[in-house]
C-alpha cells in the first residue's frame, strides 16, 4: 500500500451519502468512466469492487457492482461512531481508486479505466482533504518538470547528460523533495485531527526521519484519534522500530482461546510475561516445565501478574490439542493465537524471529527483558513481584 499511495494522483467516483436512521447513514457511490477498457487487455471493465485492507495490506472485497454504459453504483453503510477509513475501488488491471467512505455528497469521474490512479474524487471533507494533500506532491513534480524543460531549452541535451548537468538536476530534485516533504508534514499537522494524518505519516513520511523524530510525529496527532485504527497502527509501527528494555512495546492484538480479543494495554497495572511458542516447537516443549513453575509461583500474586502464552501455530486443532496434552489449560493461564504462524502481526511487531521467546512487560507497558528463559526467568519474576 505504501507504493500504491505514493503513486496515486487521484480518484474518481461519485459518493452520495444519504441520511438513514439516526444511528447510521448510507454512503452511495456512483462512478462514471470516460473510457472503460482495461490497460493490458482489450477487455472492458464489467464489474468493480469496493475493497478494504486487512492487516497485511491485502484487499478484502466488501461489495461489488456491474459496470453498465461506463457507470456503476456501490453502497456502504456508515454506522454512527465507526472509524473513518479509506477503501479502494478495485477490479482494474493497472491500479485502484482510493476513496474515503464518509457521509456527504461526492462528485467523481474516472477518466480512463486503464489508468485508475489518474481519477479524481471530490465532495466530502476527507476526500477533498486528500486531494489537497496529493496536490502538494503534484506541484513538486510539476516544478521539477518545468525546470528540466527550461534547462533543456537553454543548455541542450549534451549539458543535461554531462556530470555538471546531472549534478544540477540531482540537487534540484533533492531540494524539491525536501520542500515537498516539509509542506506535506505542515499540511498534516494543520489537520492532525483527521485520520488522514496518521495514515499518511505512517505510509509515506515516517521513513524519512529518525526514531526520535518519528516519536514526535506520533505525539503530534490529536488525542481525539487515540483509539482510531490508523493512529494505533502508526503508534505501533514507531514503537516496533525501537524494541529495547525500558521502551513502551507496541499494543499488540491478542485473539484469546476463549474467543475474546485483548490488547497488551488491557494488562496495564500488571507485570506480564508474553510466552511465544508453538505445538511443533521442540525447544518450546522443553521450556514448559519452567513456564509451569512460573505459573505456580505467581499464583499468590495473580492480581499483579499475567502469563500469556502466544502460539505461532497455523492450525487451531494442533494448538488446542497441545494445550491439553501438556496440561497448559489452567485457571489464570491465558492463551492467545491468531493462527497465522510467523505471519502473526503481533509476532512481527515484537520482532519474534525464533521461539521460544519470553518478553517481560512492566505495569506501564514497557519492556523489562527480552532474553530470559528457564530458572533465570522464574527468579526475575519472583524478584519483581516480591515473591519469597
Amino acid at each position: 500500500m505504501n507504493k500504491q499511495l505514493l503513486s496515486i494522483l487521484l480518484l474518481a467516483v461519485s459518493l452520495v451519502c444519504l441520511p438513514q436512521l439516526a444511528e447510521a447513514q448510507q454512503c452511495v457511490i456512483n462512478g462514471r468512466m470516460g473510457k472503460d477498457s482495461l490497460r493490458f487487455t482489450k477487455n472492458r471493465i464489467e464489474k468493480v469492487y469496493l475493497s478494504g485492507l486487512n492487516e497485511f495490506d491485502q484487499f478484502v472485497r466488501v461489495d461489488s457492482a456491474v459496470v453498465s454504459g461506463g457507470t456503476f453504483r456501490l453502497t456502504r453503510p456508515v454506522s454512527a461512531g465507526s472509524p473513518l477509513l479509506m477503501y479502494f475501488i478495485t477490479g482494474f488491471d493497472n491500479g485502484e481508486v482510493p476513496v474515503w467512505i464518509e457521509p456527504g455528497e461526492v462528485s467523481v469521474q474516472i477518466h480512463d479505466a486503464a489508468f485508475p490512479s489518474r481519477s479524481r474524487v471530490t465532495g466530502t471533507t476527507t476526500n477533498d482533504l486528500y486531494n489537497e494533500y496529493k496536490a502538494i506532491g503534484e506541484r513538486c513534480i510539476a516544478v521539477q518538470n518545468d525546470s528540466m524543460r527550461t534547462w533543456m531549452q537553454r543548455y541542450g541535451t549534451a549539458w543535461m547528460d554531462s556530470p555538471e548537468g546531472r549534478a544540477r538536476i540531482n540537487a534540484m530534485g533533492a531540494g524539491e523533495v525536501m520542500l515537498c516533504e516539509a509542506d506535506r508534514l505542515r499540511f498534516l499537522l494543520d489537520h492532525n485531527d483527521s485520520p488522514l494524518a496518521p495514515l499518511m505519516m505512517e505510509r509515506e513520511m515516517v521513513w524519512h526521519f529518525s526514531q526520535s523524530y518519528a516519536e514526535q510525529m506520533v505525539k503530534s496527532i490529536s488525542p481525539a484519534l487515540a483509539s482510531h485504527p490508523y493512529y494505533q497502527s502508526f503508534s505501533n509501527y514507531v514503537k516496533a522500530q525501537n524494541l529495547r528494555v525500558g521502551r513502551e512495546l507496541p499494543n499488540i492484538k491478542l485473539p484469546m482461546a476463549d474467543g475474546t480479543v485483548k490488547h497488551l494495554s488491557d494488562f496495564r497495572g500488571k507485570y506480564v510475561v508474553l510466552d511465544f511458542w508453538a505445538s511443533w516447537c521442540v525447544p518450546c516443549i522443553k521450556e514448559l516445565p519452567f513456564v509451569k513453575e512460573l505459573y505456580q509461583v505467581t499464583r499468590p500474586v495473580a492480581d499483579r501478574f499475567a502469563l500469556v502464552s502466544v502460539s505461532l501455530d497455523n492450525k487451531e486443532a494442533s494448538w488446542r490439542n497441545a494445550m491439553t496434552k501438556h496440561d497448559m489449560e489452567r485457571p489464570g493461564w491465558l492463551h492467545a493465537s491468531d493462527l497465522l504462524g510467523w505471519g502473526s502481526p503481533a509476532a512481527k511487531l515484537l520482532g519474534i524471529d525464533a521461539i521460544p521467546k519470553m518478553i517481560v512487560v512492566d505495569p506501564k507497558g514497557k519492556a523489562v527483558a527480552f532474553d530470559l528463559r528457564g530458572e533465570a526467568l522464574v527468579r526475575k519474576m519472583k524478584s519483581l513481584l516480591n515473591i519469597n
